[in-house]
């Protein structure tokens, strides 16, 4: 596992926590939904909600078997943001655009997380473009922020188009520049 991804993303982690306890005296919160348990739920609030706070992984993951599946070796850190912990999705700001990292809320979201990344590659394999690994969404729902398998280069992509523009030259960057913010308040 890369050390230096897992110290920056659990950076940005903190950074998350820190905007809401400053702006809300809580550590960040979810909707509680019974059938969609975590291990990084904290505190369940009054109402619908609860508390959350990143949960490093106590048993070591990969994606070998997408390794397998698609015949090909991914870049390490795909394998470094989305295996090291259990947190919801982050809202940021990337040099002042909006866009929600990804996370893995819980087993079955790791295991829906990789058929969606099987059926990504698969997609850019019949397209005939450079495999890539999405890892953020944006606010327009065409674009998505992902790894560029070969390099590790985080960029800009349009689904089903070319590249749009190369974002950092590695994950540890991109998750540097990365502003969190509070994204949709809870009432």
């Amino acid at each position: 596992m890369n050390n230096t991804i897992k110290a920056a993303l659990q950076d940005l982690h903190t950074r998350h926590a820190k905007i809401w306890k400053d702006e809300h005296n809580s550590l960040p919160q979810q909707v509680f939904d019974e059938e969609w348990i975590s291990p990084c739920e904290v505190q369940r609030l009054q109402g619908e909600l609860l508390t959350w706070s990143a949960v490093e992984r106590d048993v070591e993951i990969n994606l070998a078997n997408i390794e397998e599946a698609l015949e090909v070796t991914l870049h390490p850190s795909i394998s470094a943001l989305f295996c090291s912990f259990y947190a919801d999705g982050i809202p940021c700001l990337f040099e002042g655009h909006p866009i929600d990292l990804i996370q893995v809320w819980n087993d079955e979201d790791f295991n829906l997380l990789q058929e969606n990344m099987i059926a990504h590659f698969m997609m850019q394999k019949r397209l005939k473009k450079p495999a890539s690994m999405f890892i953020a969404s944006c606010s327009d729902e065409m674009q998505v922020i992902s790894i560029l398998n070969e390099t590790g280069e985080v960029q800009l992509e349009t689904l089903g188009k070319k590249q749009e523009a190369v974002l950092a030259p590695d994950l540890e960057t991109f998750l540097a520049k990365l502003q969190p913010v509070l994204g949709h308040e809870q009432d």
